[in-house]
């Protein structure tokens, strides 16, 4: 088999690159977990020190260094910095921070607890300053490799069902990144692009929802199924037989079976991902969503849905551009007044889809004190 990819070559994929790392990096409403529930961004530090650990995993990556002070004395410090897979595009690397190198750091400091920052910028013992969007090492730095010629891959499958297996990166877009976008004319638009309205029942849990501590992202989980999927450049996998296909989501290996031409069973056992079926309408993947456990729709604003939801999405594969576009909705009987709807486009991609292997290294920080 023949596939052919390009490393961003065209203006318009550069600029949907640059995009991502900048919400990647910049505290932003739809990124991992904004920066200012946990970090004071008015605030400015400079810290130096002699580096002691580099955690390059994600959700975010983590330089712990010793600051010694005017008596002597040391002082561990861990600042945080993006995820791996976005450093690691920007040619970051494990060798980035070295055990015994000293560093300048320049950021703002944690809220909840001391001698934590999140980075700005730094500064390498030779005097050579980064920011947290600059390549580190040009030759390890790698722009998103998109597929651009399929060669030799079958459009079908032997039974006629589009292809629609392979590994999965979001173009950017509306909602490429894992942010919603409202479809046109769909209910939500223009607040929070897409977000359902809220009842009374539903504006009661966002009252005591609290970002700092009860984003499910902290502990290593996704919110939702919807905007997992496009989520920060994580390559997904798709595998696809006559009975389902399953979804190898990107973002904290999370796992959806969509079982083809069946029925919901009549007692489910509820999940995060609820239980799917599809089927195929004509080119058209349609899929039908029940079975939650009840969770969090929009993770920093509380935004709730309960057991009740009831999603539904529909892939369509363009053989030509060699992308994937999904558009959803959902409603909530429970907890919303309107629906929540929008729209995703992910493309074929040479990286290989890897584990995310989630290290939640934040500490008191985003812990709930007693």
């Amino acid at each position: 088999m023949r596939l052919t990819y390009s490393l961003i070559s065209s203006r318009a994929r550069l600029i949907a690159f640059a995009a991502a790392l900048l919400f990647a990096f910049v505290p932003q409403a739809g990124a991992h977990h904004s920066g200012a529930p946990h970090y004071d961004l008015e605030k400015k530090i400079t810290v130096k020190g002699t580096v002691t650990k580099f955690e390059f995993v994600n959700p975010h990556s983590y330089v712990f260094f010793d600051v010694t002070g005017a008596d002597g004395k040391k002082t561990p410090w861990r600042c945080e910095m993006a995820a791996r897979v976005s450093l690691a595009r920007n040619g970051w690397t494990q060798e980035t921070f070295t055990t015994g190198m000293t560093i300048t750091v320049k950021g703002s400091p944690a809220r909840r607890e001391d001698n934590v920052c999140v980075m700005s910028s730094w500064v390498r013992d030779d005097g050579k300053e980064f920011s947290a969007r600059d390549t580190v090492t040009p030759e390890a730095a790698r722009g998103p490799q998109f597929i651009t010629d399929a060669g030799n891959r079958p459009a079908r499958l032997p039974n006629g069902q589009p292809n629609i297996a392979g590994n999965w990166l979001a173009v950017g877009g509306a909602g490429g990144f894992g942010r919603p976008a409202a479809t046109p004319g769909a209910p939500g638009a223009g607040r929070g692009g897409g977000y359902p309205e809220l009842n009374a029942a539903g504006q009661a849990i966002v009252a005591k929802y609290d970002a700092r501590f009860d984003d499910p992202t902290l502990k290593c989980a996704i919110s939702n199924i919807f905007l997992a999927w496009p989520y920060d450049l994580h390559v997904n996998l798709i595998t696809q037989t006559d009975k389902e296909i399953v979804l190898n989501y990107g973002f904290m290996d999370f796992v959806r079976t969509i079982r083809l031409n069946s029925q919901h069973p009549a007692v489910i056992k509820p999940s995060l991902g609820g239980d799917s079926i599809g089927h195929w309408e004509g080119d058209t993947l349609v899929v039908d969503t029940i079975g939650f456990t009840a969770g969090t729709l929009a993770h920093l604003i509380g935004t709730p849905f309960s057991e009740k939801m009831h999603g539904e999405e529909r892939f369509v594969f363009d053989p030509k551009a060699l992308t994937l576009t999904r558009t959803y909705k959902a409603q909530d009987p429970v907890y919303w007044k309107t629906e929540f709807a929008g729209a995703d486009v992910v493309r074929l991609t040479a990286e290989p889809h890897v584990a995310y292997g989630c290290k939640e290294l934040s500490g008191r920080n985003n812990i709930r004190p007693n």
